[in-house]
Parts: structure tokens; sequence; C-alpha cells
């Protein structure tokens, strides 16, 4: 129950960084989709809070982690280039916004490996 209690925060406070630098990819994903893409990025993060076994609690913690990293770092569209919650708009459209994007990139995408993982193990629990 607590863990579960722990995902919702941490599910808040990523959607919330997501927000701080809101682009055009943000909102086509989210109102586009009507909802759906932050419910399949976030929803199995949440169920596998409140059903999965204490032995999978590191791989939540990991993939907590990584959501929080892609949450800060994942570079979004804006009118006049890059934004990321983690940089201000000059440093975002200069090569350390890329290398800090890129590092945004590979977290996702280990997020998303651990999110399969732990829905795995939290289905075959």
């Amino acid at each position: 129950m607590i863990m579960g209690l722990v995902q919702l925060v941490v599910v808040a406070f990523a959607a919330a960084a997501r927000w701080t630098s809101a682009g055009w990819f943000l909102l086509i994903g989210v109102v586009g989709t009507l909802g759906l893409a932050p419910l399949i990025l976030f929803g199995p993060l949440v169920f596998a809070g409140f059903c999965a076994p204490p032995a999978a609690w590191p791989l939540l913690v990991l993939a907590d982690v990584l959501l929080i990293t892609t949450a800060l770092t994942l570079a979004d569209g804006g009118d006049n280039g890059m934004l990321i919650p983690i940089l201000d708009e000059r440093a975002a459209n200069s090569h350390m916004g890329e290398r800090v994007h890129r590092i945004g990139t590979l977290t996702g995408a280990a997020y998303l490996l651990a999110l399969v993982a732990l829905a795995v193990w939290t289905l075959a629990a």
C-alpha cells in the first residue's frame, strides 16, 4: 500500500516537471491522444506500486529514478527551439542542451524497458 502511494507522488512530480516546460510535443501527446499516452506511461507504474510483491520494490525504485530523470532532461519542442525543465531556454538550445536531451532519451528508453519488466513481474506474481 505504501509503495502505491509513493508511486502516485512520483507520477505527480514527473507530470509537474514536464508541465514546467510544456511544448508542442507534450500538448499533442496529451490532447491528441485524449490522455491515453500519459495513462499508458504512468498507469503500469502506479498499478505495480499497489500490486507488486515486495521483492519487486528495487525495480520500482529504478523505474522511479529513470522516470524522474527522463521528466527533467527530455527536451520538448517550443516555438523557438528546445525546452528542457532543468535548463533555461538559451542553454537548452546549445550543445549542452543536446547532451542533456540525449540523456533524457536514453533514460526514457530504459524506463520503458523497466516498465515492461515490472509489468511482467507484477502480473506473474
